[in-house]
């Protein structure tokens, strides 16, 4: 199981990270995925790190100041001494400098989420280039999201090309041929798209 540690700031980058190795069916333990409300925070970060063996740590601006996972990063470095787990594998996302324990470990510079930040992180914790499964992942998901079974004329619940909901439809009638045409469009990125 990978441990992501990262800041607040950095939730959504470090959500991406995790959706890249669940799709490649590794356990990942990312906070908002593993703490309900109600839980209790350090009992469940314990209960993280200590199943870890890979800790993934989100570094940046944000992270260096954030007491959680200085904390976080304590806990696993000491672990990692004294039972050889879990690696620590550093995801750089700025210039700020790694702690100092962390300088001789061969880190990972983020760049936006490409497909080589994605091949970087799984080989760095599978030990072998990713598979197609986030293809066939985000394939799937697209048509669950985007579908609607329920609307007989599109079947569409969001705009396929920019995911809004603020789809609104009208119909138009050609009397010469006495045809009438539905026509489908977004209201954010202004795609549109008819039948009959």
């Amino acid at each position: 199981m990978i441990f992501i540690s990262h800041n607040n700031r950095d939730k959504d980058i470090a959500r991406e990270i995790g959706v890249f190795l669940v799709a490649e069916g590794v356990d990942v333990w990312f906070d908002e995925w593993e703490i309900a409300a109600g839980d209790s925070i350090t009992e469940a970060i314990n209960s993280g790190l200590s199943g870890a063996t890979h800790f993934a740590i989100v570094w940046s601006a944000n992270a260096s100041k954030a007491n959680w996972v200085r904390r976080e990063l304590a806990a696993a470095l000491n672990r990692s001494v004294t039972t050889g787990a879990p690696r620590i594998i550093p995801i750089v996302l700025d210039d700020t400098p790694l702690p100092e324990l962390l300088r001789d470990i061969r880190y990972l510079r983020y760049d936006g989420g490409t497909e080589k930040d994605r091949s970087e992180i799984v080989n760095a914790v599978q030990g072998r280039p990713p598979s197609e499964n986030l293809i066939r992942t985000i394939v799937r998901k697209y048509h669950e999201v985007i579908k609607d079974e329920g609307d007989p004329v599109f079947g569409l619940k969001a705009c396929p090309r920019c995911g809004s909901t603020q789809l609104t439809g009208s119909s138009a009638t050609d009397y010469a041929r006495d045809e009438v045409y539905y026509i489908l469009t977004c209201k954010e990125c202004d795609w549109s798209d008819w039948t009959q």
